[in-house]
């Protein structure tokens, strides 16, 4: 066994050296680029390469909103796929300087399942003590678990600890919670960064409607198990046709094919009458592709409480229950094409509070 492990260690020798090579060639690169830097840089961190359209749709939004409002800014953006193969985020942290100004992916994990994203901030957090660092609108929950304590515990005395340090919150759970594990930093609310598409993205054609769509997820923050989930579907197929779908594709998804991903879902579901869901994204994909929409509780508070952005929006009708979802589909029939809401305002006052 020794002899096949050395043997193995050989083989791979070239291909280690070669990577050891290019990292450390382009950490040399990039230093000698950064002191002819005139200006602090933004760089986005964290962002996905996963499958979730949800989290490729906040990327897309972010972007969207740094050009639009940053535009003086240099943006360089690390993917968290990136940051995990590169040891110690050494390509990340050789480029930052004490000006640069830091905003970490947002979405829905600040919690005990997604526990690699939180390595990750914790090391930037850590190493990056003085600069002016910005976790952009995120769902924070901990189960009330020795885990769950645990995480919860050592990611507010890690964060509290950093001298210019904002915390948005996506809804007011979030919030509430925000302002308890970090009394020391500022902490915000604002709508989920997806949410700066509406009226920017829109369904590439007019199609016809028909039938009904049901995107669910699949993973372990679903709140109703299989049986009430077939139950209802059968309840909705005797008297529409159904397809069925979900935000998480499974393949990675490239940074350049980003937009190409997210429009492709705006555009499928924009073919249908309404949209059944348990995904917060399920609910923003909906309204940008303008079809009303049925939503179920998830696991956590991120659907109950996220949802309330959305009260106003004709033709979004949560389902306290499951059994609701029959009739309150028929409702949203009645609705027709529904038009997104202009959150503008909101994401002007996040500039303003940010004060970068």
């Amino acid at each position: 066994i020794k002899i096949k492990i050395l043997v193995y260690r050989i083989i791979q020798l070239p291909k280690r050296l070669g990577n050891f090579i290019k990292r450390n060639c382009l950490i040399i690169k990039n230093n000698i680029s950064k002191k002819k830097r005139t200006k602090p840089l933004l760089f986005l961190i964290g962002t996905p390469n996963h499958g979730n359209l949800g989290d490729q749709l906040i990327a897309v939004a972010e972007l969207r909103w740094l050009q639009d409002y940053y535009s003086d800014y240099e943006v360089r953006e690390f993917t968290h796929q990136n940051l995990m193969k590169d040891r110690n985020c050494r390509m990340l942290l050789s480029q930052i300087k004490k000006d640069d100004i830091l905003l970490l992916h947002g979405g829905g994990n600040l919690n005990v399942l997604y526990l690699n994203c939180e390595r990750i901030r914790r090391k930037i957090i850590s190493k990056c003590p003085d600069n002016k660092t910005v976790l952009l609108q995120q769902s924070i929950f901990y189960e009330d678990t020795e885990k769950g304590r645990s995480v919860k515990t050592e990611t507010a005395r890690i964060y509290n600890q950093h001298k210019n340090f904002t915390i948005v919150a996506r809804e007011n759970a979030s919030y509430e919670i925000a302002k308890e594990m970090f009394a020391p930093l500022k902490v915000l609310k604002y709508p989920d960064m997806a949410t700066y598409l509406f009226g920017r993205s829109v369904p590439s054609k007019n199609s016809d409607r028909h039938g009904i769509i049901l995107c669910m997820r699949k993973d372990e923050e679903k709140f109703y198990s299989d049986k009430y989930i077939e139950k209802m579907k059968d309840e909705i197929a005797a008297n529409n046709a159904t397809a069925f779908s979900d935000t998480h594709i499974g393949d990675d998804v490239l940074p350049e094919k980003r937009i190409e991903v997210t429009q492709k879902l705006i555009d499928k579901i924009a073919n249908y009458e309404v949209c059944v869901t348990d995904r917060f994204h399920g609910v923003v994909f909906s309204i940008l592709a303008q079809t009303p929409c049925v939503v179920l509780r998830s696991s956590d508070h991120k659907i109950i409480d996220g949802v309330k952005w959305f009260e106003n929006v004709e033709g979004v009708f949560y389902a306290e229950n499951i059994d609701e979802v029959p009739l309150l589909v028929e409702k949203a029939k009645a609705v027709g094409r529904i038009t997104p809401p202009d959150f503008t305002h909101y994401f002007d006052e996040l500039y303003k509070q940010l004060n970068i």
